[in-house]
Parts: C-alpha cells; structure tokens; sequence
C-alpha cells in the first residue's frame, strides 16, 4: 500500500529483570516483601492483622502445617507461603467479627472494642495505632476510647461511616430501585442526578461532624450542598453561576426555600416515592419511622389498601377523609397523614412543585395538623414545627439509630435508658459529641 511502512530489523531482549514489589504483596508480607528466611514471622504478622487480634496455638500450629505441607509436596517457598495466606483469608476468624470477650465478662475486651470501633467508623480493620491501644489494654478506659473516637472520626475514612450510616437511617441505597419514567425525567439520568443526591446528603452529614453543627440542622437548615446539577433540579440561583468543574459548595438557601434539612433533599424525597407518583401516607409513614422513631402498626387484614394515585390530586384528601372514616384505620391515619401532606409540595424526584401534574391536576394544599395540635401551611412550617415541638422525640431516636449501627443489633426496651443518657450527656453538644457519646455508651461496648 501507500501508507508508511517500519521496518524492523532486529529485536534485543535482556533479562531477567527484577520485579517490583506489588502493593499487595507489601500489605502480606510488609514493604521487603516475602522472604523465604522469614516466612513463619511475615505469615503470623498478617494472620494478626487479619484476625484482627493476638494469635494463639491453634492458630500459628494451622498456618505451620500448612506451610510444611505444601512444601513437602514440591511447592516453592513463595507458593507455599501464598497458600498458607488463603488459608488465613478463608478463616472465619477474618471473615466474621467474632467476640473473644470471656462470657462471663458483658464489657468487650480490647480487641473486640476495637474492631467493633473501627468497622462502625472506617468499614474496616483496626490500624496500628488502635491495635497498640488494644495490645497495651489502655483501649477500655473512658479517657483513651473518647481520644480514639475522636481520632477515628476526624481521619478522611470515616467516610465510609458516613456513607454507610445515611444508606441505613435514611435509606439511601435504595435510590434507583423505583426510577422514575425517562420521557418526563431526562435531567435525572443524562446528568446521574442519583450520585448528585447522594453526594449533598453525606456532605451535609459531613459537615455537621466536622463542625459538631446542631443536631437539629437534620430537621432545617438555611443551607446546603450543591453542585451545578443539583443546583438547577432545585431553581437556586446557584444553577447560573457553579460550574460543572466546580462540584459541591455549601450555598445558602433563600428564606422562602423549601429546602434545608434532610425533608429537603431530593434523596429523600425520591426515596420516599415510588418514581411516578407520590402519597402523602407514604411519605408520612416515612417520616415517623426514620425521623420520629414511631412506626405506625401494620394495618388491618380486613382493611383494603389505599391505592397510592395522584392524578386525581383534588380528591386525595377525600380519599384519604374516607378511608379515615373506618374507625381501624383513623387511629393510625390521624397520626401519619400530617406527616405527609407538606411533602406533597415536591414531587417523585424531589423537585418542587406547586400544583399535580395532568391538565385536571389541581393545586397542592401541604397544611395540615399534628394530633397535639400544632397546625401549618407549607413544608416551611411543618419543619420548624418538627424542630420546636418533636425536637427530643428525634434526637432520641437518632441516637439510638447511631447506636444500633455501631453496636450492630437492634435495640431492646431495656437499652432506653441508655439512650436517654447519651441524649443528656450530649445536649451540650452537635452531631460529633452525639456520636462521640453513643460510642461510648455501654451498649457499645457490651457483649
């Protein structure tokens, strides 16, 4: 052809060359990597760091079996020393989180504590300095657990609480389950506005932590986090100034804005929805099951269910009227419904409106009134109702959230005393010193 042409007249080669030590084999073996002289020292520092705790018998003599084993049947040094390395990885002593607390003692010993502490934090094993705090048994005391806390929440990876703890309260991973129609939502995936939510959610948190922010914030706030996606799904006028390059910035929010707090946010919202069409007892069931911590009871067999249709938006409050008419369902109906009708203000993907869609969708009336009698107009007023008059009811439960989710189990009736004195002992305090002070609650660090 007419194209350029190479040609190659010899080829040289030279050889062998030293390999590289691997990330990985450096996280085995440390920064030398394996070194056939001292394979049983490396093998029983990483069992260590995987098992999370010191090695006993039975354990050193499973990994030297192994290791003799295989080099008895002809294996390499380094082939014998990786298979010993799965042998460690498949143990459930890595795989599950054990207790090796005695079961006479109900406080956790110090490994224990620190793999609990560290897991609720980072989603990951202990690092040195936790296992030295473990190893020298100076972890148990009240003074050095609130400084590892501490330590632990102001390094980056607490992200990973962040994240995991919001997927759980807020039940954030459930975001994509239930999408919304392409035709009337094209913003919500030509611009992944999911990761967009997500992000100001655990920013906000974030926030909160690192500045030890009002715990109440979480009910209303007169900012939050943006990017320029974002920005332009709410109307801030914030859309016409960030860039894309620019990602998330704390703006402040309008006085007349909807937003602000955790009601606001179009994670929520979205996940509060079923992706075509919103209902108030949904929304409202939402809201005191994570906020208030008060899940109404399942409803009656012989009850038939509401259907969740908006379109038909002026007769939703009659439907709703009606269906509360039946003396089973108005006990628990009274209590949910006002729950939910100022979040009708926004629609399945958090986008705010003032009116239902469809040419015969009428005007949306957010106002209701809480069975103890404070009454609102907008979504506004129904935060700051929630911020004044169920102030304590959430705290207390978020607390508990927060320590179900480090303790891993759920709480029992008798655990409420211990989350009343996390609730006292942090008053004084934000978000950090809630979470400070539930980590160091018994409940924590119990059995």
């Amino acid at each position: 052809g007419k194209l350029p042409h190479i040609r190659i007249s010899d080829v040289r080669i030279r050889g062998p060359l030293a390999e590289d030590i691997t990330a990985e084999e450096r996280s085995v073996f440390g920064e030398g990597g394996f070194d056939a002289e001292r394979s049983t020292e490396q093998l029983e520092a990483f069992a260590r760091r995987a098992y999370r705790r010191p090695l006993n018998d039975e354990d050193r003599d499973r990994i030297a079996d192994l290791y003799a084993r295989r080099l008895a049947e002809g294996a390499t040094p380094r082939a014998a020393a990786l298979d010993a390395v799965k042998l460690i990885l498949c143990s459930p002593s890595f795989l599950y989180l054990p207790e090796t607390t005695p079961e006479d003692q109900s406080r956790l010993g110090p490994y224990d504590l620190a793999s609990r502490l560290s897991y609720a934090l980072w989603a990951a094993p202990p690092d040195a300095e936790l296992m030295a705090a473990a190893e020298d048994g100076t972890l148990t005391g009240d003074a050095a657990l609130r400084r590892q806390i501490e330590r632990l929440l102001a390094d980056p990876r607490s992200d990973a609480f962040v994240a995991g703890f919001l997927d759980g309260w807020l039940n954030l991973r459930d975001i994509g389950n239930q999408p919304p129609p392409r035709d009337a939502n094209r913003a919500y995936y030509a611009e992944n506005l999911p990761a967009s939510m997500k992000a100001e959610a655990r920013l906000f948190f974030r926030h909160l932590i690192d500045a030890d922010g009002p715990v109440t914030d979480l009910i209303d706030a007169d900012y939050t986090f943006v990017d320029k996606r974002l920005a332009k799904h709410y109307g801030l006028p914030e859309k016409d100034t960030l860039r894309l390059a620019d990602g998330f910035r704390k703006v402040s929010l309008p006085a007349d804005s909807p937003r602000g707090g955790v009601l606001g946010m179009a994670a929520v919202l979205t996940v509060s929805a079923n992706g075509v069409e919103t209902s108030p007892v949904t929304r409202g069931v939402w809201v005191a099951e994570n906020l208030l911590g008060t899940p109404p009871p399942p409803p009656p067999d012989e009850v038939p269910e509401l259907e969740a249709d908006t379109a038909g938006a002026k007769t939703i409050r009659e439907k709703l009227a009606r269906h509360r008419a039946d003396p089973a369902c108005a006990v628990c109906h009274r209590k949910i419904d006002p729950l939910g009708f100022p979040l009708e203000s926004f629609d399945p993907v958090g986008r705010h409106r003032g009116k239902y869609p469809g040419k015969k969708g009428g005007r949306i009336d957010a106002a209701g009134k809480l069975p103890s009698g404070e009454s609102f107009t907008n979504a506004r007023q129904f935060k700051a109702v929630l911020k004044d008059a169920r102030r304590d009811l959430f705290v207390r439960h978020l607390t508990g959230t927060l320590m179900s989710y480090a303790a891993g189990r759920r709480l029992e009736r008798a655990d409420r005393y211990a989350v009343e004195d996390v609730q006292r002992a942090a008053e004084a305090g934000g978000l950090r010193t809630l979470i400070v002070e539930a980590l160091l609650s018994d409940v924590v660090r119990s059995r």
